[in-house]
């Protein structure tokens, strides 16, 4: 044996090494992988969201049957704005390869319940809060930046919601 060779160093950067995954796979990689809900819970998540925001829409079509011309005006944008979430929250289960949960339909004979005023706007209110828990806990269990901007923007809509139901309707 050399006595050059035994005394040899062999560097870090001289040892072949092996990576278990590339970097520029990550995307393919599900989320659950990573701590994070699967693909499959992301979207029973978006179902189990557009049904209540649903619920939602009716809540504010119920204020407008039970109030004024001038509340049922006010509470008409937050009906659209309800309806564009729906929207939105179908678009995202269509993304994700799934199907679109149908709406269900009301029988034609079944009567429309009326409620007073108070009573519809603390079932929106109720409806609301139960949105914004939600949405909350979902966020850190989703691994997509444009899904949790989108649950962003639909928190400060349903904050705002509840602050403009609170004001006290004369």
């Amino acid at each position: 044996m050399n006595k050059a060779q035994s005394w040899e160093r062999t560097g870090i950067l001289d040892t072949p090494r092996e990576y278990s995954s590339s970097p520029c796979s990550m995307h393919e990689v599900d989320p659950s992988y990573l701590g994070y809900w699967s693909r499959a819970e992301v979207v029973a998540f978006l179902k189990s969201l557009l049904e209540q925001e649903r619920i939602g829409t009716k809540a504010f079509a119920d204020i407008g049957y039970a109030a004024n011309l001038r509340v049922a005006d006010l509470t008409l944008e937050s009906e659209l704005d309800q309806g564009s979430i729906c929207i939105l929250l179908e678009s995202e289960i269509a993304k994700k390869g799934a199907v679109v949960p149908a709406r269900r339909k009301r029988p034609i004979h079944e009567r429309r319940v009326r409620f007073t005023l108070e009573q519809a706007v603390a079932s929106a209110i109720s409806n609301q809060a139960d949105l914004l828990q939600t949405i909350e806990g979902a966020i850190r269990n989703i691994f997509d930046s444009e899904l949790n901007s989108l649950l962003v923007m639909m928190i400060h809509l349903h904050r705002k919601q509840i602050a403009q139901l609170e004001i006290p309707r004369a």
